[in-house]
């Protein structure tokens, strides 16, 4: 009952930095035929044609049979176009009212103008200047945004660059960010870690002078006070979740994108999705869809390893004890009980 155990986590602690391996050996017990069959059905009823067909893929790498009927069924979906995604990705963005991942017309450019992190800084940052509850996410991502827009930023990018064409993926994936937030996609965890990050790096002073810039569209006056909002190492993190928010979009598509935020619970576990992603492609959604987190981390593991080593080693200390105490009663049946020392 033990050896078993201790040997699937043995296997597993060796895989904690290898998130396909990780995924790979714990789908070994939950992707059955059966439940691939129901998620399809699932997939189907929803109109996620993207999620059926990552099960199927995912079918046929475990060696598992998916019936005709299924599979005709999937390939009736719509397939959705991959070269107009960003055109319909977050709707509303470019407003901020989006509450849905549909459509984004003018959001990527507007982003990278700075003119919907300006009006974010607008709204968030004169909520936090005038005491009022604000969103500590959007305005985080938004002033790191307008920084990056700005030609002197330069050097806050993780892999530098000239231009603006340079900072458009770290820009975009925070306007995916920002959408992704507003529609309520991310996961708590790491909408606590990226607000967390934005409040403790923030400089009141400097967000005053960007706020004052946005009321008066002043966007030069804006994007210099932004550089100045968050500490660069902020700007930096916060800039590199936004390429790995961009590079699982570009990979597994929008869907997919808004379901690794759902899942991962910080930077860390995000980067680990796109680790995941780049190694096994098309399946990654299914496998999400089944595992969750962990398809990305050991989670408690760990624990039960040692709870099993435990196990083990208290089992071994009392079938010695018993094997002890039968052959002493053996022993006193078969030669009698030992003789008794008398005292001089």
């Amino acid at each position: 009952m033990i050896l078993p155990k201790a040997a699937s986590s043995v296997g597993l602690l060796q895989a904690a930095d290898d998130p396909a391996r990780l995924s790979t050996l714990r789908l070994a017990s939950v992707a059955t035929e059966q439940r691939i069959a129901s998620e399809i059905d699932d997939a189907v009823s929803k109109g996620d044609g993207d999620l059926a067909r990552s099960f199927l893929d995912l079918a046929a790498a475990q060696g598992l049979t998916v019936d005709a009927d299924r599979r005709a069924r999937v390939a009736a979906l719509d397939v959705p176009p991959g070269g107009h995604a960003g055109a319909a990705f977050l709707n509303g963005a470019t407003t901020g009212a989006s509450d849905t991942w549909t459509g984004m017309a003018g959001a990527v450019s507007a982003d990278l103008l700075g003119i919907s992190d300006v009006r974010d800084i607008w709204q968030e940052g004169g909520k936090l200047i005038q005491g009022d509850p604000y969103d500590t996410v959007i305005l985080g991502l938004s002033t790191a945004g307008l920084a990056l827009t700005g030609l002197t930023a330069v050097s806050l990018l993780p892999s530098g660059g000239t231009s603006i064409a340079a900072k458009a993926p770290a820009t975009r994936g925070l306007s995916l960010l920002k959408g992704a937030r507003r529609a309520g996609l991310m996961s708590s965890e790491l909408v606590g870690k990226v607000g967390g990050m934005a409040v403790a790096a923030l400089d009141k002073a400097a967000l005053k002078e960007a706020v004052a810039g946005a009321r008066a569209f002043d966007l030069p006056a804006a994007r210099l006070a932004a550089q100045r909002v968050l500490r660069p190492g902020a700007v930096r993190t916060i800039s590199r979740i936004g390429q790995d928010v961009v590079a699982l979009e570009a990979r597994i598509g929008q869907r997919g994108a808004a379901q690794v935020l759902g899942v991962a619970r910080d930077a860390g576990e995000l980067g680990r999705a796109r680790r995941l992603a780049d190694a096994i492609g098309g399946r990654t959604r299914a496998t999400l869809k089944l595992l969750g987190t962990a398809a990305l981390v050991l989670g408690d593991i760990v624990m039960l390893l040692l709870q099993v080593i435990w196990l083990a080693a208290g089992w071994i200390i009392m079938a010695a004890l018993a094997a002890r105490r039968l052959g002493l009663t053996l022993g006193r049946m078969v030669w009698g009980p030992p003789p008794t020392r008398r005292s001089v």
